[in-house]
């Protein structure tokens, strides 16, 4: 359920969150958002949405008639009224106190998008390897939340690398065809730039080119993606991943990564995105790096706690005294 959430945020769609205790909804619309990395959700966010504040039929009319997609978390009080005034099919539900989802059945994204949690691993062939990576570290009795970040920054990492990830290892026939387009469009975006940057009366404007450039390429690549060849499959079996990838790389949070050409990333997200020309074992890279910021935090809470003693020194014996009992405490 959580991996089809995932792929929710990367596709756009639309995301109610529901819970009886109102702090139980921000944190889980932060881990969901945080396990995007190095993509961005830029869609509306909002992660509790008081059911005092608006009316019931403006709430409806928000969760159910909005145009864009969202992340929205509202009080479990509030989902009823919105089923009876006619809740759209197209929204995503999660029910964080029973543990259950609503999958999207309807929408412009009904055909690539799927339509239960069931479906998911079979229409979409990466998502298998995710979902088993999940189960085996993510349970009723045991949770390793390096294991997590690590098996979704791997996913995700894989679904924005046309060139070494989903993309490239699909051996359907439709995805080859979609590969070697993407490539052609490479060779085309490349052989542009450098007549611009060439020409002597261009040169000068070519940086106001590449970034246009840039972003014709990312539609591009969504509509390469996106154009499936019927007939071709060499099996049965075969599912094209090409319908899914298109609609992620035509989201906005794959379209905004693309256009800063990662510009604002860490050196980390870099190196992890990466991973595979690093021979990086990325469960082992994010566990170190979690590992190196525990410290540091430590070490930092230690440094307080020792200016906080010799600030206590300086001060009359009855403060001193309230300090220890409020520490004690």
């Amino acid at each position: 359920q959580v991996v089809y959430l995932l792929l929710g945020l990367l596709a756009d769609q639309k995301l109610l969150l529901t819970a009886s205790d109102p702090a139980v909804l921000v944190p889980a619309a932060q881990a969901l958002r945080a396990l995007m990395l190095p993509l961005a959700h830029s869609a509306t966010y909002i992660p509790y949405l008081p059911p005092t504040l608006l009316a019931p039929s403006d709430m409806a009319t928000l969760i159910s008639e909005s145009t864009a997609p969202y992340l929205i978390g509202v009080h479990a009080s509030t989902l009823q009224p919105l089923v009876a005034e006619g809740l759209s099919p197209e929204v995503i539900v999660a029910d964080l106190d029973k543990g259950e989802l609503r999958p999207a059945t309807l929408g412009r994204h009904a055909e690539a998008f799927p339509a239960s949690v069931l479906k998911m691993e079979a229409a979409l062939p990466p998502v298998g390897s995710l979902v088993r990576q999940l189960q085996a570290c993510a349970s009723a009795d045991r949770f390793d939340e390096t294991t997590v970040q690590a098996a979704c920054m791997q996913f995700v990492a894989d679904l924005v690398d046309p060139e070494a990830g989903f993309l490239a290892e699909s051996g359907h026939s439709g995805d080859v065809v979609a590969l070697q387009k993407w490539r052609q469009l490479l060779s085309f975006e490349e052989d542009v730039r450098l007549r611009c940057e060439r020409d002597r009366d261009v040169a000068p404007h070519a940086h106001l080119l590449r970034p246009k450039l840039r972003e014709s390429l990312s539609h591009s690549l969504a509509s390469v993606c996106a154009e499936h060849t019927p007939g071709l499959a060499p099996s049965s079996r075969s599912r094209p991943v090409g319908p899914f990838l298109a609609l992620c790389y035509a989201a906005k949070p794959f379209r905004e990564w693309w256009a800063s050409d990662g510009a604002s990333l860490r050196p980390e997200v870099r190196t992890c995105l990466r991973y595979r020309e690093h021979q990086l074992n990325l469960a082992d890279h994010v566990g170190d790096h979690k590992r190196a910021l525990d410290a540091v935090e430590t070490s930092l809470f230690a440094e307080v706690f020792e200016l906080e003693l010799e600030l206590l020194d300086d001060e009359p014996d009855e403060l001193q005294a309230a300090a220890a009992a409020a520490q004690a405490a």
